[in-house]
């Protein structure tokens, strides 16, 4: 059996995708037949519904494999009594002293692979000779940016996963070997799925209304603060025409406390509070309920690099597997899964009325949108945790990448 070590220097469980990105991966991983073993740093939870949850309880997952914490510097607890630079200069520090920590105590439980997503952890695994895959989830900068060529030119390096082919493109031009990258994109559990009812049943069950349209949301409405397109869901139900009962905007995944300024919004667009509803993080095995009870379920990501080029949203796969119709901004990295009038319905970012004239077009057009819901679905199939995890094990095995002198990148 193969044995598989995945460092990840992160608070676990978290509300935020990272958290369930990586559980789904080990999950798949155990699922193939692998020994894994997930390690993480002891971070203290702020959120009092987190204290005590193991990751298997909170993200719905089978506890097929092993977890571990390990004592860590928990700088996240000083940064709101630091100055901004001073809590910058500390989370770096503690991802270079957790990671060199991390692969020591790595380098200690023999394995066949060491998969992370931390560049810092990756710069260590490979200082120490370990066999290393890292998934780059954003092509970093300044310091980062050394470790990370460092990385790309060590033998241990097996195998470097982007989830788009824009970071792909960036890491071949920091001198990355072209034959140690490959493009994998998010995925979904379809078995979450599978004995999901209908959308009346779902409204049923989570107490929506049977009579209206509904437009959904299902995500944290925020990333680090950055907004996620709420406001223009709002701006856009301003200007929705439609015919009888009034549409409902539903959007679900917290956090709750930016609400209000949401409220404020519609209000002031003249939006009643009734054609809105705001619902904090529900459990994972309850997701695919609430997708499946929308008419539409969006994703209007504004243009921002990392969205535009990095990101490889999970939502998006969500609701192809849950059949429903999507409207999401054309963003290239969203352009890369999702076509145009085949898969989901996509408009331009940042715009209130592109964005309500896409929900409106879906909404008057029943049948067309439900014969795209359905090729979402037949699509999916190609996006599955597991098919991701085969295509790493394969990749990252030994006879399948030899390991030829690596340039010198200067640095």
């Amino acid at each position: 059996m193969m044995r598989l070590m995945y460092l990840a220097n992160s608070r676990l469980p978290t509300e935020k995708a990272h958290g369930l990105q990586i559980s789904r991966m080990c999950d798949a991983f155990a699922a193939s037949g692998a020994d894994v073993l997930l390690v993480h740093p002891y971070r203290h939870q702020v959120n009092g519904a987190l204290r005590g949850r193991s990751v298997f309880d909170y993200y719905g997952v089978r506890p097929a494999f092993e977890v571990r914490t390990l004592p860590n510097w928990d700088v996240v607890a000083l940064e709101r009594f630091l100055p901004g630079g001073v809590s910058a200069g500390l989370s770096v520090a503690q991802a270079v002293g957790w990671g060199l920590y991390a692969a020591v105590y790595a380098a200690n439980e023999p394995a066949d692979l060491y998969y992370t997503r931390d560049v810092e952890v990756a710069f260590w695994l490979t200082r120490l000779g370990l066999p290393t895959a890292l998934e780059v989830h954003a092509v970093p900068r300044k310091a980062r940016r050394a470790l990370l060529r460092r990385v790309a030119c060590h033998r241990a390096l097996r195998l470097m996963v982007t989830l788009t082919s824009f970071s792909r493109d960036r890491l071949l031009a920091l001198g990355v070997p072209k034959n140690d990258i490959v493009t994998l994109p998010d995925g979904v559990d379809l078995a979450l799925f599978d004995d999901v009812p209908d959308k009346g049943e779902c409204r049923r069950q989570l107490g929506l209304p049977l009579d209206r349209s509904i437009i959904g949301y299902v995500g944290r409405f925020q990333t680090l603060g950055r907004e996620k397109g709420i406001p223009d869901l709002v701006r856009a139900l301003a200007g929705l025409r439609f015919e009888g009962r009034e549409p409902l905007l539903l959007c679900v995944g917290g956090p709750m406390d930016v609400v209000p300024e949401y409220m404020a919004l519609a209000e002031r667009h003249g939006v009643p509070a009734h054609r809105l509803r705001f619902v904090d993080h529900v459990p994972a095995s309850q997701v695919p309920y609430w997708m499946r009870a929308c008419d539409v379920a969006t994703l209007p990501l504004p243009w921002e690099e990392h969205y535009a080029y990095f990101n490889s949203p999970l939502k998006i796969f969500e609701y192809m597997a849950a059949e429903v119709p999507i409207v999401a901004t054309t963003l290239p990295a969203v352009q890369e899964v999702v076509r145009h009038g085949e898969t989901g319905w996509l408009v331009e970012p940042g715009s209130a009325t592109a964005l309500g004239d896409g929900i409106a077009s879906v909404l008057r057009n029943p049948d067309a949108a439900l014969k795209m819901a359905r090729r979402a679905r037949q699509e999916v199939e190609r996006y599955t945790w597991m098919r991701r995890v085969g295509s790493i094990l394969d990749l990252s095995r030994p006879s399948s990448h030899p390991q030829p002198d690596r340039p010198n990148t200067g640095h």
